[in-house]
């Protein structure tokens, strides 16, 4: 009986793992010159030193081109495989993050010279690696020359000054709006006059005075210096405060950054931060601007946040809500194209929240798959923890090696967090079933079906209460990606669901660490089968006459092998504000499995 069941279910793996690779073929002939890809953020000062300074710099960087993504013809079992990177402030700045900007149209020293960044630019692009720099245009750093200069002027009471024009200065310590929003200043230093002037965060960073057309006219010429020298478009700081309290005015001045970048390069790409919820988020794209952090699906989110849905085990809640957000934004911009992310340089990493491997790949899964461009804070591929304190503890240098002493790089000054000893890149890369190569068989995976990030329509499905699913059409081909978010297997009857016609498995990424054993006796009644050698299985995924069975935490990818209708269609649905979810909603996920409940 055991050997006839083994016999069976070996078949069935075999045949699965066959449809898989046939269609894996199939799509991956399909290649697209666009926007579409998938990011890796990197904090310079804490990636890699090439210098032995202990900080890391753009030639660290390059150092690591390998890793980031292997050139073509290249064995690429050691690189995560992304196309594109951001790269947090590299200008010169008197701080460690370089969020206040002194000069903006140079390379900051502890990172190397312009011919560093543009030997970067030229080996990245050689690579099929787009890069985009953070661009800050809300204020610049008060040791920035305009600034001196202004804070001279108006010490001197020359108002006419054209640099005291470039920033927003006045004789009241705040203002109050017609609808009680309260903008507060800074003391001007050294002013009898009693001037003050208006910094959206501290007082290191002066903002600017963005109704000033001399202002734009630097805007513009920062922005054509740096699309010349070759990036590939710009990540946009803190558009929300563009104009204080004025959601209107601050989509107007990100539309004008838009309209100036595409102008002089066309396919130039932004990326907006907009730290808000759905709603607002999706007003933002209005201006045009190509994407927007999803901070939904980070751990601020709440409705919609991954961790949240994930905890509650509310797999369809996830489905809906991706449907409702998708069909949102692309009703403010019909070529939005959406940012998922779990953290970033201002979150704490998601391994320092989600415990346990398990729940850190089903986390990767979920927001890799979505459609749009995911971004990949550095280290979050390796489960990297860090402190709560402050922005440094959110910053530290990612772990290349268990022992790294001959790359050991300081953290930024002033984190006090002392990370937990864990295995690093170098490692994990050669561990199969490592979070590392989670990620870069989800990166594989979303590739081979280039419809799940491209999605023109995404639709719901419920297929069942644990279980997040949804359909992505684009060029009239559909492929559906469904996700188990529980620790136990699920089985679930897509053709009585009414998706029958997605009929062939194009794919899929096992989320726990399950080895034969396991998943023969998961599968096989509890039949307690030996297997010597312990070897990961070959494919313990079924999908038999529209009944799939998904094992805990694994992502399938169905495919539509007909022609289907793509073309979205603006509607008038519209995101409502998601409930706000209390302190007592929010418990750590662990390991434990995720019973099944009743919607």
């Amino acid at each position: 009986m055991l050997r006839k069941a083994t016999a069976m279910l070996l078949a069935v793996c075999m045949l699965a793992a066959v449809m898989a690779s046939c269609s894996h073929e199939e799509a991956e002939k399909k290649v697209y010159d666009d926007n579409y890809r998938n990011f890796y953020e990197i904090y310079v000062g804490s990636f890699s030193d090439s210098n032995g300074d202990k900080k890391g710099d753009l030639q660290g960087v390059l150092s690591k081109i390998d890793y980031l993504k292997a050139a073509k013809g290249q064995d690429d079992s050691h690189s995560l495989g992304i196309d594109a990177v951001w790269f947090m402030p590299i200008f010169p700045s008197p701080t460690y993050h370089k969020y206040d900007v002194t000069d903006y149209y140079n390379i900051d020293p502890d990172y190397g010279t312009m011919e560093d960044f543009e030997e970067l630019l030229k080996k990245f692009h050689e690579r099929g690696i787009h890069v985009i720099l953070d661009l800050v245009l809300n204020h610049s750093s008060h040791l920035h020359p305009w600034f001196v200069e202004a804070v001279d002027a108006l010490n001197k009471g020359d108002l006419d000054n054209k640099y005291v024009k470039y920033y927003n200065f006045t004789t009241e310590p705040e203002t109050i709006d017609e609808e009680g929003n309260v903008t507060g200043y800074t003391p001007v230093p050294d002013n009898e006059e009693g001037y003050y002037y208006e910094t959206s965060f501290t007082s290191n960073m002066p903002d600017f005075n963005l109704d000033n057309p001399d202002v734009w006219a630097e805007f513009k010429d920062i922005m054509k210096f740096w699309l010349d020298k070759g990036v590939d478009g710009f990540r946009l700081d803190a558009c929300k405060s563009y104009y204080s309290n004025s959601m209107v005015k601050s989509i107007d001045a990100l539309s004008k950054i838009v309209e100036y970048g595409k102008s002089v390069k066309p396919d130039c790409y932004f990326v907006a931060e907009v730290w808000d919820g759905p709603w607002m988020i999706a007003q933002y794209y209005k201006s045009g601007v190509d994407s927007i952090f999803n901070f939904d699906c980070s751990y601020m989110g709440a409705y919609g946040g991954l961790y949240y849905n994930i905890e509650k085990g509310k797999g369809n809640k996830l489905g809906h809500h991706l449907e409702e957000f998708n069909t949102d934004i692309r009703n403010k911009n019909i070529n939005a194209i959406d940012a998922p992310f779990i953290s970033n340089h201002d979150t704490p990493r998601s391994g320092t929240y989600f415990k346990g491997s398990a729940n850190k790949k089903l986390a990767a899964s979920l927001y890799m798959m979505l459609p749009g461009n995911p971004f990949i804070y550095y280290g979050e591929e390796i489960g990297m923890t860090e402190g709560w304190a402050n922005d440094q503890d959110k910053r530290q240098p990612i772990k290349w090696s268990f022992d790294e002493n001959e790359m050991k790089i300081n953290p930024p000054s002033g984190s006090n967090y002392v990370p937990a000893p864990h295995y690093g890149v170098f490692e994990q890369l050669e561990h199969e079933t490592s979070l590392v190569n989670h990620y870069r068989k989800l990166i594989k995976l979303k590739n081979q079906n280039p419809e799940i990030q491209r999605a023109q329509v995404v639709s719901a499905t419920d297929l069942h209460y644990n279980v997040a699913s949804y359909t992505c059409a684009y060029n009239d081909s559909a492929v559906m990606v469904v996700t188990n978010i529980t620790g136990t297997p699920k089985t679930v009857d897509v053709k009585e669901a009414g998706y029958g016609n997605y009929s062939v498995l194009s794919g899929f990424v096992i989320g726990d660490d399950y080895i034969e054993q396991e998943v023969f006796k998961a599968y096989m009644n509890n039949y307690e089968y030996e297997v010597p050698d312990m070897r990961p299985m070959a494919s313990p995924v079924f999908y038999v006459n529209g009944v799939l069975t998904l094992p805990p935490r694994t992502t399938v990818v169905l495919r539509n092998p007909g022609k289907v209708n793509s073309t979205f269609v603006p509607t008038t649905t519209t995101t409502t504000a998601p409930p706000e979810v209390t302190p007592s909603d929010i418990v750590t996920p662990s390991d434990t499995e995720t019973a099944d409940e009743a919607p």
